[in-house]
């Protein structure tokens, strides 16, 4: 008889250490799917840093600005008059980048790689903050793990690794918004004013990287009014006294181009049918995210309601719900997924903290399998996520390989590249080819041979041949659908020809200057640039 029970105890002995074991195993085939992502990103990244020309319009005009702000130039210009340029975002992104292009040069690996680096102190900001939704109890590989899943998860979603090595403002945006968000919410906790103040100026960094952090605004002065109202109305008056001077000396040393470019130029035209195919396209790529981030935000309401306070929310819950809701802007001509990336950052957190109250739950009930439940869950949810995100180069010895196993070796994104992604047909996330580069260095040198000022669709190409930059093709394009530009002096200058050749892309213009180029320049010569066809137009010969 005994020797059967010890048969029973080793049987159940060997059952729950295979039990303990799966979700072991499920989390590490999490983890090095997602690592396997965050691989695939520095790849990514280290490509675009030696690609000297526009990988995605609109990189080259962020250079620019810091370079005209490195040489003491303004950057809010009138539109109307020549060079027809001016940007159309708040200052702090091309600040930073102002000093560093005054010691390297006009390069767009500069931009890159300040983005780069905003982008992994994001993942580093996601990390801590999920990090510390766990109790101090905990075992610190199950902590460990669900923090690294947490940041790994963000740097996998396709739309942040899209845009992570750009020379864009966006993620400098997300990464002072969850910087922001993480201290104002330990502000709250700890109940430190200097705290408060800090997470406070890092809301406001982000409202001046891009206008899109109203999102973490809301939900960080939300949270402020909801659990420390005195807080609040110090932060809210001071900072709207600093927004209004700003906003009125911009405007003065501007006259008035500053509003007009930054505010004014992006009321566009919307689509609603664009805002429901984007969150189809969020649900189906981000669903454990979102989950995570749904389960986060009830059970924050939930402690709430239970206490008839407002107390137990965290700025987490509030800021999904708002960064969720920025979604309703995609349908807004110039818009895009980046819109959803704050989202995917918050619920990626969200999904670390709620397996983290999950497990305290458990742990306070004595479950003794309260690790192996919140592992199995947390395995399969951040292994789930990695499958649906997943994108990656589909030639060369590696990854050739890895996509031959995963079996999409023969599906292209964005033909002809050998690039894989679950999103479907994207114009970012390939490898630039060698024909690329030396195809944009034929243009280049055939823009340097002509007299006088380029107008160009994309800047790097104005840049790297010496001249200054003529036009932002769509921001003109977004003052002429509001009707508050005048092209009159542009198509006067069209017409005399003064512009010693003209690139195109995508004809981003309004249609009135269009016609008039065609009028007076000839299609000379085309480039096949990273998958996109440009054109030389060069003067048309006056008539002797």
């Amino acid at each position: 008889m005994r020797a059967i029970a010890l048969g029973r105890s080793a049987g159940a002995a060997r059952a729950y250490s295979l039990f303990a074991a799966i979700p072991a195993l499920l989390m590490g085939a999490a983890l090095v799917a997602l690592a396997f992502h965050f691989v695939v990103l520095l790849v990514y990244a280290r490509a675009l840093l030696n690609f000297p020309f526009d990988y995605d319009q609109g990189e080259g005009f962020e250079l620019y600005d810091a370079i005209r702000l490195a040489r003491g130039e303004h950057i809010y210009l009138d539109n109307a008059q020549f060079p027809f340029y001016s940007s159309n975002y708040p200052p702090v992104y091309r600040l930073l980048l102002a000093p560093l292009v005054a010691v390297f040069g006009p390069n767009i690996a500069v931009g890159r790689a300040v983005t780069l680096t905003a982008a992994l102190i994001a993942g580093v900001a996601i990390a801590s903050s999920a990090w510390r939704m766990w109790s101090a109890s905990a075992p610190f590989a199950l902590r460990a793990s669900l923090s690294s899943m947490a940041a790994l998860a963000f740097f996998a979603a396709n739309d942040v690794y899209h845009i992570a090595p750009l020379a864009r403002a966006h993620i400098l945006m997300v990464m002072f918004s969850l910087a922001g968000a993480l201290v104002v919410n330990h502000a709250l906790e700890a109940r430190s004013p200097r705290a408060a103040v800090l997470g406070v100026v890092l809301l406001m960094l982000a409202g001046y990287t891009k206008l899109q952090a109203v999102d973490v605004l809301v939900a960080g002065f939300g949270l402020l009014l909801l659990r420390r109202p005195r807080w609040f109305v110090w932060a809210f008056a001071i900072c709207l006294a600093f927004t209004l001077a700003f906003v009125l000396g911009m405007n003065a040393l501007t006259a008035g181009q500053f509003w007009i470019n930054v505010v004014a130029a992006n009321v566009n035209e919307y689509d609603l049918a664009v805002t429901g195919q984007t969150y189809v396209r969020w649900l189906r790529l981000q669903a454990p995210l979102i989950v995570g981030g749904v389960a986060y935000v009830m059970w924050d309401v939930v402690r709430a309601w239970r206490a008839r306070s407002t107390q137990p929310l965290t700025v987490w819950s509030l800021y999904f719900l708002t960064s969720s809701a920025m979604g309703m802007l995609t349908g807004k001509w110039g818009a895009g997924p980046a819109y959803l990336v704050s989202s995917i950052a918050v619920g990626a957190v969200c999904t670390a903290g709620v397996l983290g109250r999950a497990w305290a739950k458990l742990h306070a009930r004595r479950v003794a399998a309260a690790s192996a439940l919140v592992g199995l869950m947390a395995g399969g949810l951040f292994l789930i996520q990695a499958a649906l995100n997943l994108h990656l180069p589909t030639s060369g010895r590696f990854f050739g390989t890895v996509a031959r196993w995963l079996g999409v070796a023969e599906q292209q994104a964005y033909p002809p590249y050998a690039y894989y992604d679950s999103s479907g047909y994207t114009q970012l996330g390939h490898l630039p080819l060698p024909a690329d580069v030396n195809n944009g260095w034929a243009l280049v040198q055939r823009l340097r041979e002509v007299e006088g000022p380029v107008w160009s669709e994309e800047a790097m190409f104005t840049l790297l041949a010496g001249k200054d930059v003529v036009t932002n093709p769509t921001q003109l394009l977004n003052l002429s659908k509001n009707g508050t530009l005048d092209t009159s002096q542009m198509i006067a200058m069209i017409e005399r020809r003064a512009f010693g050749a003209v690139v195109f892309r995508a004809l981003f213009y309004p249609d009135d200057v269009k016609a008039a180029i065609f009028r007076n320049y000839y299609w000379a010569q085309k480039f096949d640039i990273n998958g996109f066809e440009y054109w030389l137009l060069l003067p048309i010969p006056s008539e002797p």
